[in-house]
């Protein structure tokens, strides 16, 4: 197959010539639609027309028949609403793929859990880990953490590891604690850096482990073949595709093999959304991976890099100025030292790399702040566009270094709804006025973009959308929303998942809107979310009619017509 040399601004102004597969025609005509050009911007009826993948006229009916080549599939969308491509600016492909084949714990209780596991070792082979994802303390009576005893009696043969929902803690029985070289039998060695080992009364292992110490289990569970990653990347592009997203920032972390899977899909024409996919740090063959440049295979590009700057709330791994106002004298886990934050960054920015840093407490968020403050000194690099990952808990005097310092902040609306029960005891009355605080980081001037951190939460960009609007539960609690005053217009929220999240892997000239020269890229819904006419318990369930990407049908409902 032929292949193109193809300039790309990647580099932060820099032209670097890039390989890229020639996409074959993709061409595609939408009528009888309602379509929204932009965030923001008034709809009106109109039809589109997207010629070679790219959009190619909006407007009268009979012009763009006219303009068509010859046998252009047409859709008849009857009314729906065509929208720019819906984006998840913050997920986790491979771990929605995986999680579809691994136990579900997602709002289980504990005794509903080890029943599960209890069921899957009476089928399992002689050593085969059994793996699951998605259990909460926070919803159980006593919101203890769990313990490995408990997981003996359900599987006393088989290692058993099910990763809590936020992926910053692991249950584990006393088989995985004795792979992971962690003998239940024994006092626990000291806490790995940036982790921690739940003990009992004798300093025993107890059955949890936080953030580092997670990795000590990680490592002894077999690593996937080539065939289980396709299997599963492909299961997470299906299910995206379904909920009308076009595309996905990858917060992943991947080594060179997992790209090397993603780049052979890519290539393959076997990825049906675009990805924007992130290299993990610290890894010892980063520098190497970054001098080799960015990636851009069909629609794969890899051009980021995410680190991790601090653990989760749920857990208590976020670092805190101060300490937990429900558990004093733990002020949460530094996950990657100071020295080691600013040497990333500087080498991604002199790379032309963008840098995603994982911060969820205050103080974090400061770290990382002040991480990007001295890289971008030292390196001069222009439209870097560094990204903190969460920006979940902020001190008040931080919201401004965000628009200062050109940091985006990329946010998850269904964190702040699924938090709420429990965030205020984590933090306090005062601090948690800073939580979740998107309407204060706009209102600062911060860019924003949207994502899920899927499968933390659902994938279903229609839920982030709701939560962004309400701040309440599916069933409309608390009355008036969680810290109301944070709640985001309609149009703001949109924002999030189309403009913001194109601004955020620098592709606002190509995606974020409808208009003649951009990808057509598009998420099609049989309602107007942006209206008030669409009442705000019925924003999750507004149907997805079609997901375009570059002129490709990924979904199409069985009620759209041809």
């Amino acid at each position: 197959m032929k292949r193109a040399m193809v300039l790309a601004a990647l580099s932060f102004g820099t032209q670097i010539a890039l390989s890229s597969e020639v996409a074959p025609k993709r061409n595609l005509l939408l009528t009888g639609a309602t379509v929204h050009p932009a965030a923001g911007e008034a709809a009106r009826s109109a039809s589109v027309l997207v010629v070679d993948g790219r959009v190619a006229f909006v407007g009268d009916a009979a012009e763009a028949r006219s303009k068509a080549p010859a046998g252009t599939p047409r859709v008849d969308l009857a009314g729906a609403h065509v929208f720019p491509g819906f984006v998840d600016a913050h997920a986790h492909l491979l771990g929605l793929g995986t999680s579809r084949v691994r136990l579900d714990l997602v709002g289980k209780q504990k005794d509903a859990i080890l029943a599960l596991v209890a069921a899957r070792a009476k089928k399992a082979k002689p050593g085969e880990w059994i793996l699951g994802r998605g259990w909460d303390q926070n919803l159980w009576p006593g919101k203890a953490f769990p313990l490995a005893k408990e997981l003996d009696a359900a599987s006393p043969k088989n290692p058993v590891a099910l990763s809590r929902i936020d992926g910053h803690a692991s249950w584990v029985n006393g088989e995985a604690l004795r792979a992971a070289g962690l003998p239940p039998e024994k006092p626990a060695p000291n806490d790995p850096d940036g982790g921690k080992i739940h003990r009992d009364a004798e300093g025993r292992p107890s059955g949890t482990l936080i953030d580092g110490a997670v990795d000590l289990v990680d490592r002894a569970i077999p690593a996937p073949s080539e065939k289980e990653l396709e299997s599963a990347f492909t299961r997470a592009f299906d299910d995206c595709a379904r909920v009308g997203l076009t595309g996905v920032g990858d917060a992943s972390g991947y080594s060179r093999r997992e790209v090397a899977v993603l780049r052979g899909l890519a290539a393959k024409g076997r990825m049906p959304l675009r990805v924007y996919a992130t290299y993990g740090a610290p890894d010892p063959e980063l520098p190497k991976l970054l001098a080799e440049g960015p990636v851009l295979e069909g629609n794969l590009t890899v051009r980021s890099v995410k680190m991790y700057a601090d653990g989760a709330l749920g857990s208590r791994g976020a670092a805190l100025l101060a300490p937990y106002a429900d558990e004093p004298g733990n002020s949460g886990l530094v996950l990657t030292p100071r020295g080691k934050m600013d040497e990333v960054a500087a080498l991604c920015l002199e790379r032309g790399f963008q840098l995603w840093t994982h911060a969820i407490g205050d103080r974090a968020n400061r770290e990382v702040l002040d991480v990007y403050e001295a890289a971008l000194a030292k390196t001069a690099a222009r439209d870097a566009r560094p990204r903190i990952e969460h920006a979940q808990v902020i001190a008040p005097e931080d919201f401004a270094r965000f628009a200062k310092l050109g940091v985006i902040a990329s946010i998850q609306p269904t964190h702040a709804t699924s938090d709420m029960p429990w965030a205020g005891a984590r933090v306090g009355p005062v601090r948690v006025k800073g939580a979740y605080a998107y309407h204060s980081l706009a209102a600062a001037g911060a860019r924003l973009a949207g994502g899920s951190d899927f499968p933390v939460e659902s994938e279903d960009p229609r839920l982030g959308f709701y939560a962004a609007v309400t701040r309440q539960d599916l069933s409309g609690q608390p009355e008036g929303g969680f810290l109301p005053a944070e709640r985001l217009s309609r149009n703001e929220a949109l924002a999030l998942f189309t403009r913001d999240a194109a601004y955020a892997e620098f592709a606002e000239t190509r995606r974020g809107r409808i208009a003649e020269g951009f990808d057509a890229d598009f998420t099609v819904l049989a309602r107007d979310v942006t209206s008030d006419g669409v009442a705000a318990a019925d924003l999750p369930r507004v149907p997805v009619v079609l997901t375009v990407v570059g002129g490709e049908v990924t979904y199409r409902a069985r009620s759209s017509r041809k």
